[in-house]
């Protein structure tokens, strides 16, 4: 029952379908270390500081819940039935990416997601480097 949240949010989402949104997103995704530290190193003016920090077992843990109209996030390990999933509403749109604003901690954020290659990536930080995740069974 601890998935059961997730489970919901996967059947009924797409009841809802936001049109915009790529089909491709939508799933269940977990942090892909490596391709997001290969990725990062290609931006040189990534700080050594934030290098440090984010070859430190940073990426790699966070499991995603990307739905048409909902995203919600947890670490393996914390109870499930914690995940908060907050709407989001499309901002602009292409054949395989978009650009989601949501609420966070009651901020509007803007953030692009796309798909690459059976994979998909949010870009993050000010570096814009692509934070990528493998599909989960």
């Amino acid at each position: 029952m601890k998935s059961l949240p997730i489970i919901i949010a996967l059947l009924v989402a797409p009841l809802c379908s936001l049109a915009d949104v790529p089909s491709c997103l939508v799933g269940l995704w977990k942090s892909d270390e490596e391709l997001t530290l290969a990725d990062m190193r290609k931006h040189p003016d990534v700080s050594e500081r934030a290098k440090a920090l984010f070859e430190n077992k940073f990426f790699g843990r966070l499991v995603l819940v990307f739905g048409t109209r909902y995203i919600g996030s947890y670490f393996p390990g914390e109870p499930q039935e914690q995940t908060k999933f907050e709407p989001v509403r499309v901002v602009d749109t292409g054949p395989n990416w978009v650009k989601v604003k949501y609420n966070l901690l009651g901020n509007d954020v803007f953030q692009h997601w796309g798909c690459d290659k059976g994979k998909i990536y949010s870009v993050v930080s000010k570096w814009e480097f692509r934070e990528y995740f493998s599909p989960l069974p």
